[in-house]
């Protein structure tokens, strides 16, 4: 009898021995696998964004928060391009680490790091560790692709990682989860659209789940009344401390989901500065260009895009079979019910890619996010029949083929693509890939190379003081941010001159001929930017010739401006001539007040003429 006890107790022992080790693999490995493969792709991005200066939406961005920090009033001295969150995030940025966008990024890796740690053990706790470590790692590479991700401090990166987080604490409550993930998650979702209105997406997403969840037998009706209201009063408690800061600090021009109420205001009408910005792309753009325009980007994403249609499609397929074999509609498995809220987040971001017909390529990141999330589903059948199969060796050749079909369709973003999705002209060479982009960066360091607007920019660092203005003529904000300088004007940048009908132009223009002539700033700079819809000739400062600029005599200013409006209204049409003719005002104030001193390439600067 002793015997049998001692070896049952040796038994036991060795059991005891043995499972921790195989727990120590399970909990640790995938967790290794993770760092090493998301961190990849990670740490480049970072590299990437770190080394880029961002010239256009980043220094705006920066600007507006730099000149708030100043005492500006918001809705009054001044009117930011972005939503409310991104200018918190770039003025957090600014008073930690200074006037510039180092601030900013580093918040966006911090975000986005967080955002996909929550994103893999969420997906990890659903779906399984395969799916957790190869969701992660897609996010984490196209998140951060040069592709797409732009410079770093970018809305969409931003709005990306709050949606991620707040879409995992709903996951957690509806799996059973104390009361405050629901808060959580409300609170957190308010944000998104703070970033970017079409942060809505996760919100309808989680909506629209959470109101079917008694209809498909999953939550009762009390829990479902529960989680909206938890989701409300987190939305509440996060946004109304915005709302006080804004209305006693600043005014009523500027508040969050301001989009919103000027939307239910207008319907119909072109007085809300969202749907006038859609409403005139839209004039200015032909669906056919749109349309090719998208489906290069798709095409370019299949990878991330490929496995969110093969899981809603699976789906959808095995409870279509369910129902026709009249099987109880609730699913055994706990992770067949997310696909919906998944997939339907997912469509929002696939779809909201089209309202804007400009189609920039930051567009074209959230819809990353929530595929990463989506797919996990259909890795997750791949484990289950894996690990259930008796035919494990098939299981494996299919697992390893389709990971090297997954390889091929992520290929061009690690080594990069030969042609322009936006305009589909040829680029001569890849470029816009990770290794490409990286090159690009360690050459101009080698040769200590800076790009024409940053010389610019340094050139009026150098020969000003902090307490002197500039101003900087089409969307070439970074130049501000650059030169460490402000504008004495509320108008300091614009990209919408061309879009602009000319009579909004020509108040635009007065209002801002007003500001320089009180202001008049030390520095003008002429960017000559080509900008949307990137088929007009940039409105210049100074008029300019094939010969260089045009001598400031009258006579010949008259006679150019006569025969250059010609030619626009006869090349382009009339609108384009009117708004060449509106900008009159502003071309003599240059003239007359400032001499062209320098050029940068296509960025001549001129300066204000001793007295």
């Amino acid at each position: 009898m002793s015997r049998r006890l001692k070896k049952k107790h040796h038994t036991h022992t060795a059991e005891t021995q043995i499972r921790p080790d195989s727990s120590l693999r399970q909990e640790y490995l995938p967790l290794l696998a993770v760092i090493i493969l998301a961190g990849i792709p990670f740490a480049a991005g970072k590299y990437i964004e770190f080394n880029s200066a961002g010239a256009f939406d980043s220094g705006a961005y920066v600007y507006s928060a730099e000149h708030v920090l100043r005492g500006a009033k918001l809705g009054i001295d001044e009117t930011p391009g972005a939503q409310v969150g991104t200018l918190l995030v770039n003025m957090l940025g600014i008073a930690i680490f200074g006037f510039g966008e180092t601030g900013s990024k580093i918040i966006q890796m911090i975000m986005q790091a967080g955002a996909i740690a929550f994103m893999f053990i969420t997906l990890r706790k659903l779906f399984g560790n395969l799916s957790a470590v190869i969701g992660a790692t897609i996010a984490s590479m196209y998140l951060s692709a040069p592709l797409i991700a732009k410079y770093g401090n970018v809305k969409e990166q931003y709005m990306i990682a709050v949606m991620i987080v707040g879409i995992c604490c709903y996951t957690y409550r509806q799996l059973g989860g104390k009361w405050w993930w629901a808060f959580l998650s409300g609170a957190v979702l308010a944000y998104g659209p703070l970033f970017k209105q079409t942060g809505v997406s996760a919100i309808i997403a989680v909506g629209l789940f959470t109101i079917a969840q008694p209809f498909l037998k999953n939550r009762t009706v009390k829990q479902t009344i529960t989680d909206i209201l938890l989701l409300f009063a987190g939305a509440l408690s996060s946004l109304l401390p915005l709302y006080v800061w804004l209305l006693v600090w600043h005014s009523k021009n500027y508040l969050p989901y301001q989009f919103v109420f000027d939307a239910l205001i207008s319907i119909g009408t072109e007085k809300a500065t969202g749907l006038s910005y859609v409403t005139e792309a839209r004039n200015l753009t032909e669906f056919p260009d749109q349309f090719a325009r998208v489906m290069r980007y798709y095409g370019l994403l299949v990878l991330p895009i490929s496995l969110a249609v093969i899981s809603i499609t699976t789906r959808l397929i095995r409870w279509l079979i369910r129902l026709n074999k009249k099987i109880s509609n609730i699913d055994t498995r706990i992770y067949e019910k997310f696909v919906l809220l998944f997939g339907l987040w997912w469509l929002c971001d696939m779809a909201f890619v089209w309202i804007s017909p400009r189609s920039y390529e930051q567009y074209y990141l959230p819809l990353n996010g929530s595929a990463a999330m989506t797919g996990g589903y259909i890795l997750a059948i791949y484990s289950e029949k894996f690990g259930t199969s008796k035919n494990k060796t098939g299981w494996f050749v299919a697992g390893i083929i389709g990971f090297i079909v997954m390889i091929s369709m992520g290929w061009h973003i690690v080594f990069g693509i030969t042609a322009s999705p936006h305009s589909g002209a040829e680029y001569g060479q890849p470029s816009r890939g990770y290794i490409p982009r990286i090159e690009e960066i360690k050459q101009a360091k080698r040769e200590n190379a800076e790009s024409t607007w940053e010389l610019a920019a340094e050139y009026i660092r150098q020969n000003t003081t902090e307490k002197d203005t500039i101003f900087v003529w089409g969307w070439f904000p970074g130049i501000y941010m650059k030169a460490q300088r402000l504008s004495c004007t509320n108008r300091p940048f614009t990209s919408e001159m061309h879009v602009m009908s000319p009579e909004v132009l020509k108040t635009y223009i007065d209002e801002l001929v007003s500001d320089l002539q009180n202001g008049l700033p030390k520095y003008l700079v002429d960017t000559h930017k080509v900008h949307y819809p990137w088929n007009r000739p940039p409105l210049e400062l100074w008029p300019t010739t094939e010969r260089g600029l045009l001598p400031n005599k009258p006579q010949i200013i008259e006679l150019y401006e006569h025969s250059y409006k010609n030619s626009l209204a006869e090349q382009i049409d009339k609108s384009e001539a009117q708004r060449f003719m509106v900008m009159k005002p502003l071309r003599d104030f240059v003239m007359n007040n400032y001499t062209p001193i320098r050029s940068f390439g296509q960025f001549i600067v001129f300066e204000l003429k001793k007295k």
